[in-house]
């Protein structure tokens, strides 16, 4: 069981090659938007302390820590877990990230390793469905 479309999904890892924007989205077609993303955005563009108005205002759960540095904000796939699972996976058709040559190039050497148990790569990194 590959999720959607197998390494096809890789695609979604050029959103990080996009260096000439500050924050980038990856949306799936499938994919609605409820809310409006700018206090996410202010807080991923300025890390300094200037932007704790909006980090109050970004809702996570179970009320977990926003790190200083915000890299990438994601949804986890609750309709995909099974039963005894202790994690959902990414839902890889909402990401936004902050674009990074060097991110790429890890996620890139990491797949090309090859090393996916069904549950993770290099038991390092999660799964996610498309």
């Amino acid at each position: 069981k590959s999720g959607c479309c197998g390494e096809k999904e890789f695609i979604k890892l050029y959103a990080y090659t996009l260096l000439d924007y500050p924050v980038v989205v990856h949306l799936d077609l499938d994919t609605l938007i409820l809310r409006p993303l700018d206090n996410l955005f202010d807080v991923m563009i300025d890390d300094s302390d200037a932007s704790s108005l909006a980090r109050n205002k970004i809702p996570v759960m179970h009320d977990a820590e926003i790190p200083k540095k915000v890299d990438a904000m994601f949804t986890r796939d609750y309709n995909s877990i099974n039963a005894g699972d202790k994690h959902a996976g990414v839902q890889g058709g909402f990401l936004v990230i902050r674009p990074s040559q060097e991110a790429f190039d890890e996620y890139v050497q990491i797949i090309l390793e090859g090393n996916f148990n069904g549950g993770g790569w290099g038991g390092q990194y999660g799964f996610y469905w498309g």
